[in-house]
């Protein structure tokens, strides 16, 4: 019943990707015309927000699950789709609102604002709340503990420690701690796995056959396919909340910045989720498929390409990316109940709140966890989109 209600949303937003491109003069697609004007503010949070495990944890089930070939429909998607990314930035621009020195934005905002419907705008928060300030969080807890082996009460006593110490900090404070450890991050990814990438140049071809043929065979046009999507759609948070979120926070040219946006949706899927494919595809290419679990593949991919360095380096990229993501859905989530509630003692209680349900994921089973979360996210992505769908005729004039 779920996949059927997947596969009709999945038709309906190609359609209306397509729908609105044609309607805002493809300019999601140009991309020398936003590189020219980029908002650096706006790209940093973006890919802090969504570049988080989900990226590498996303790219690797969908390998695992659907095949090599669900990354091809994984593109085909984005592409077809960016320009929701656009349309849901534009629509953040236009309705974020001052809190204190800075701007907040978010699909609260465009549907109070936007639809003049305070009912609607308050659920839709809190299902954005619940879907990224919680479960995605979750997520990030529950991929440290099974990537580091770490007993999960000893690692809840040190997350809560460390995000209490970083927390303690003004918000506009997260941000810029944001803005320093997101470009290094990808940085230094990037690099070692061009590295590997061009040392296995002479078996490319042969993966990017593998990878064509296996979109087209059956399993993956049906599973491949709905996977694909459906981890492209998690990649990049599409019409989830967080990139109208991420074009509120200044008050920079609204084109400008849904462009912004869009070209950082672009980094994640084409070169952050091709390295991460090629790197796996590259060891069971090598190897074969070793394990059906996504976090001992990944183990085992990246102590094969470094060695014992592997090892470490995935432990503390997991880390680091994680945290990065946490602070940003805490911040998100304390931003949106700031501007409702204005009690301070309530929000420190929230702040903790929100802690404590993000520790949660360490003790929840994995599997249970991805599809509570596709579940709630499915929900959300659902009343987004027909937000969305009515505010169109005001980003064509």
């Amino acid at each position: 019943m779920l996949d059927t209600i997947w596969v009709i949303l999945i038709i309906y937003l190609i359609l209306l990707g397509i729908n609105t491109s044609i309607k805002l003069n493809f300019k999601n697609y140009k991309i020398k015309s936003i590189l020219k004007s980029i908002n650096f503010d706006s790209l940093y949070m973006s890919l802090g927000t969504k570049m988080g495990v989900g990226t590498i944890i996303g790219t690797t089930t969908s390998l695992l699950i659907g095949g090599p070939g669900s990354i091809v429909w994984m593109f085909i998607f984005t592409l077809l789709t960016s320009s929701l990314i656009y349309l849901e930035s534009f629509l953040g621009s236009t309705y974020k609102q001052k809190l204190g020195d800075s701007y907040v934005g978010g699909s609260y905002y465009y549907t109070l604002y936007g639809l003049k419907n305070k009912p609607l705008s308050i659920i839709i928060l809190f299902l954005f709340i619940i879907t990224y300030s919680c479960f995605f969080l979750m997520i990030q807890t529950n991929t440290i503990k099974e990537i580091l082996n770490i007993n999960p009460y000893l690692l809840s006593i040190i997350i809560f420690l460390l995000l209490t110490l970083l927390l303690n900090n003004k918000n506009n404070e997260i941000t810029k701690i944001l803005n320093k450890i997101v470009p290094i991050m990808c940085i230094f990814f990037l690099l070692i796995s061009t590295f590997v990438v061009i040392k296995n140049f002479k078996i490319i071809p042969k993966i990017i056959k593998v990878v064509i043929t296996s979109a087209l065979n059956k399993k993956s046009f049906l599973t491949g396919m709905l996977i694909g999507i459906k981890r492209s759609i998690f990649l990049n948070e599409l019409l989830i909340g967080t990139t109208s979120l991420s074009s509120g926070i200044n008050n920079m040219d609204k084109e400008i910045t849904a462009g912004t946006l869009t070209l950082g949706t672009y980094f994640i899927t084409f070169i952050i989720s091709s390295l991460v494919s090629l790197l796996v595809l590259i060891f069971i290419y090598y190897n074969g498929v070793l394990t059906t679990n996504y976090n001992d593949l990944l183990i085992h991919v990246f102590t094969f390409h470094f060695n014992n360095f592997g090892k470490y380096f995935l432990s503390l990229l997991i880390c680091l990316l994680s945290i990065t993501t946490i602070l940003s859905g805490i911040y998100i989530g304390i931003s949106s109940f700031s501007y409702i509630f204005k009690n301070k003692k309530l929000i420190n209680i929230i702040k903790i709140l929100l802690i404590l349900i993000i520790l949660s994921g360490l003790f929840i089973d994995t599997n249970k966890l991805w599809n509570l979360t596709d579940n709630i996210m499915l929900v959300l992505i659902i009343l987004n989109t027909i937000i969305v769908t009515i505010r169109t005729k005001m980003i064509y004039k």
